[in-house]
């Protein structure tokens, strides 16, 4: 067994050269794959035309990441400009966690329904639309609305789920973690270019104009998206070997009793919970808590332009292991340096610790989103892949709005936001035990049944955790193949 097929996660391996299938793997929208028989000049357009995608893509994700980095950073002018209380103007953060919460598995619904490309436009109209109306509302209640409510559908419209689902609709499964990685790292970008920029924009109602200018942006990108993206799901890199075809429909119920009757799904949102709680205070409370501790200004732009740094680091390190099958270690490792780097934070309030904290909670900020992501783009049913990250998504925002709004709580209450330093810190640490423990027996249990996890599956080629062989998406063979996405004459877990 080759050293990284020692262990069990999120590798699948590899879909088959046209030799071995007959078709090329990934032959439709733009898939990665080999040369289709057209010849090389129509692999090399296929090959442009999916370089573009994924530059949109990352560009969608970095714009993405201004809805919640706006807040962030113009948090205490927001709630000066409003006149409230930073727990009351908390109020508005929280709705946004919320929303987002109950929207994530209606957008993943959506696009395993109707692809990537319509939830990807539908979320940057609105995005657009809103950010304009926020920036010229007076009125708190309105803003709280816009916010909390509006841009945080439109934010789950054009951020994780939706381009989980466009990275599977063009890639195969060995290159899934790194390409994810890689759009997930516009939100990156956001951290190290845009929100050192707003900080250092920051003063009395600036913010308003930031918000109308990025309506604006989103909008423009709307019009790209719609003549980029590919027009047609399931048509790409994850589609049924045996010619291409796309897989037959499952019923809503069908989808669901798929998500919920599995025990990886289950580990891995679980320990989804406590990436919710830290990534909220990061988003929500970090400059605030900086600031309240007098580290504000250049302490905290340096330090989110270091996290930022070390996110874009992480995500491509934490995707090059999950593509070799070590997401167990990436997942247990990144919330236990996350944990590690809340106590540092706590332990030292000054500004080589605020340092020290924004590369260790950086190098895991998409470590735990990657590899999560991939457990469940690779190891379920092709039809409801979207709907398993957005209730992951709603577990994830359940965590996060415990985080929002507790910090401002905390502050109103107590005038620190140490409460919930230490709060995250431990919940990162039941993350890591939840992943250390539960989730090797979910993959064990799963290979018993059939072998959901990619890569796992027995070679006799069983149905998988209530999925059957033929059903997968990018996988097995038709009648009886292996599970997890495993192609045609290989053996699972080869």
């Amino acid at each position: 067994m080759p050293p990284y097929e020692e262990e069990t996660n999120t590798r699948t391996p590899e879909a088959p050269g046209p030799s071995e299938s007959g078709s090329p793997a990934g032959s439709g929208s733009g898939a990665v794959g080999d040369a289709a028989p057209g010849g090389a000049k129509a692999s090399r357009h296929g090959r442009t035309l999916l370089l573009v995608a994924v530059s949109l893509g990352f560009v969608i994700a970095l714009l993405s990441s201004s809805i919640k980095n706006t807040l962030t950073a113009f948090y205490v002018s927001m709630t000066e400009d409003f006149d409230v209380s930073r727990g009351t103007f908390a109020i508005a953060p929280s709705a946004f966690m919320l929303t987002y919460a109950i929207a994530s598995p209606v957008m993943g619904f959506v696009a395993d329904r109707f692809g990537a490309r319509k939830s990807l436009a539908g979320g940057l109209v609105l995005g657009g639309v809103l950010f304009l109306a926020g920036g010229y509302t007076e009125s708190f209640g309105v803003f709280t609305l816009v916010y909390g409510v509006g841009l945080a559908v439109s934010y789950t419209a054009i951020s994780y789920v939706p381009l989980g689902v466009l990275v599977d609709e063009l890639f195969p499964p060995h290159r899934r973690g790194v390409t994810y990685a890689i759009l997930m790292n516009g939100t990156a970008v956001g951290f190290v270019a845009l929100l050192p920029l707003w900080i250092h924009l920051d003063e009395g109602t600036v913010w308003r104009s930031v918000f109308q200018w990025l309506g604006v942006t989103l909008l423009v990108v709307t019009v790209v998206a719609l003549l980029v993206l590919p027009k047609e799901p399931g048509a790409g890199a994850g589609a049924a070997q045996d010619g291409g075809a796309a897989p037959e429909r499952k019923s809503s119920a069908g989808m669901l009793s798929e998500v919920l009757g599995s025990r990886v799904f289950w580990a891995v949102s679980l320990a989804f919970f406590g990436c919710g709680v830290t990534m909220a205070f990061v988003d929500v409370h970090l400059v605030a808590h900086l600031d309240h501790i007098g580290l504000g200004g250049s302490v905290a732009g340096t330090t989110v332009a270091l996290l930022g740094a070390a996110e874009i680091v992480g995500a491509l390190i934490a995707g090059y292991y999950c593509d070799r099958g070590h997401g167990l270690k990436v997942l247990a490792g990144s919330y236990l340096v996350r944990s590690l780097s809340l106590v540092v934070l706590m332990a030292a309030p000054n500004a080589l610790a605020a340092n020290i904290f924004g590369l260790l909670f950086g190098i895991t900020y998409l470590g735990t989103v990657v590899a999560s992501s991939m457990y469940l783009i690779n190891s379920l049913d092709a039809r409801a892949k979207g709907l398993a990250l957005g209730l992951m998504w709603f577990i994830h925002q359940i965590g996060a709005f415990v985080a929002s709004e507790g910090g401002g709580i905390s502050y109103d209450t107590l005038q620190s936001y140490d409460p919930v330093v230490v709060g995250s810190a431990v919940i990162a640490l039941v993350s890591t035990v939840i992943v250390a423990v539960r989730l090797p027996k979910a993959l064990r249990a799963a290979g018993t049944d059939g072998g959901s996890a990619p890569g796992d599956g027995p070679s006799d080629g069983g149905p998988s955790d209530g999925v059957k062989g033929g059903d997968i998406k990018g996988g097995g063979a038709k009648d009886g193949g292996a599970a997890g996405g495993t192609a045609p004459g290989s053996a699972a877990g080869r």
